[in-house]
C-alpha cells in the first residue's frame, strides 16, 4: 500500500516553502504550561503545539487544505473543507524495521486545544497499539511529519495524491555557527534555538505566496501572537497569567554593546 501510495504521488506537481523560526518562545511557554500539567499527569510537546497552530493557521488560510480532482476528465479545486490534520508516526516493530502510519484527527478546526490534545494522545496510543483502522487515514487534506526527531534539519517529503499539503519539522538547535559556544555565552547574546519548518504543496491549487504566507501565520501564532497560548491554556483550564508571563531566556538578553556582568 505504501508501495503504491508513493507511485501515485508522483503525479502530484509539488513545490516547497522554506521557514526558519526562533523556539525560544515556544520552548518557555510549553515550560511554563507543563509545570501545571504536571499535576494532572499530562505533558504538551512540542509537536502538539506546532500541530495546534498549523490548525489554527489553516483556520485563517483555508486554501492549505484545498484539494485537486477530476470529474470527467475536468479539473477542480474543492473548496471549504474541515481540517483533517494528518499526524505521521513512525513505527518500530519487532525485528527493527520501521513504518510510516498517518493518521488523522477530523475536523480538527472544530475543537479547542484540550480536545485536540486528547483526540492526539488517543490516535498515537492507537497506532503504537495497531489498533488504527481504515476509517482513521480517511479524508486526510494536510499532515505534520516530524524528521527533527532524528536529527534531520529541513526535509521535503513527499504529498500523497488527494492532498492539499505536508508541514515537515526540522531539529530544534542552535544555529550551526553557534553549537560550541557556552550556554552563558548564547544567554548573553540572546541567542536562539531555530527550527526550520517546510511547506510541501500541491502546485495545481495552492501557490507558493500562500504557502509562504501560512507559514508565516504558523510562525506568529508559534511567537505568541494574538494570544495564542494563553488560549491553549485557557482550553486546559490553566489560568493565563502565568503563561503570560513565562519569558525566553534570549528576551533578557542586555542590549548589544551594553556592559556584561
Amino acid at each position: 500500500m505504501l508501495a503504491k501510495a508513493m507511485d501515485e504521488s508522483r503525479a502530484v506537481p509539488t513545490a516547497t516553502s522554506f521557514r526558519t523560526i526562533a523556539v525560544d518562545t515556544l520552548d518557555a511557554k510549553r515550560k511554563a504550561i507543563n509545570v501545571v500539567l504536571k499535576e494532572r499527569g499530562l505533558k504538551v510537546s512540542f509537536t502538539h503545539l506546532v500541530a495546534w497552530a498549523i490548525v489554527e493557521a489553516a483556520k485563517d488560510f483555508p486554501v492549505m487544505v484545498r484539494t485537486f480532482a477530476e470529474r470527467e476528465g475536468k479539473p477542480f479545486a474543492i473548496e471549504n473543507g474541515p481540517v483533517n490534520l494528518g499526524i505521521a508516526v513512525d513505527v518500530e516493530k519487532k525485528d527493527g524495521s520501521h513504518s510510516l502510519m498517518v493518521p488523522a484527527i477530523k475536523g480538527s478546526d472544530g475543537l479547542d486545544f484540550a480536545g485536540f490534545h486528547s483526540n492526539f494522545e488517543e490516535l498515537i496510543a492507537k497506532t503504537r497499539e495497531n489498533k488504527l483502522t481504515a476509517d482513521d487515514f480517511q479524508g486526510t487534506n494536510i499532515s505534520l511529519t516530524n524528521p527533527g526527531g532524528v536529527g534531520t534539519v529541513a526535509s521535503v517529503p513527499r504529498l500523497l495524491s488527494g492532498q492539499s499539503a505536508i508541514i515537515a519539522t526540522g531539529s530544534i538547535a542552535y544555529p550551526p555557527e553557534w553549537l560550541h559556544a557556552s550556554p552563558a555565552r548564547l544567554k548573553q547574546l540572546g541567542v536562539s534555538k531555530v527550527m526550520t519548518m517546510t511547506s510541501t504543496y500541491d502546485h495545481r491549487v495552492i501557490q507558493g505566496a500562500e504557502s509562504g504566507a501560512f507559514l508565516k501565520r504558523v510562525e506568529q501564532l508559534l511567537q505568541g501572537e494574538e494570544g495564542f497560548y494563553e488560549k491553549v491554556a485557557a482550553d486546559l483550564g490553566i489560568e493565563a497569567a502565568g503563561i503570560t508571563n513565562a519569558h525566553p531566556a534570549s528576551a533578557s538578553a542586555p542590549p548589544l554593546g551594553a556592559a556584561s556582568t
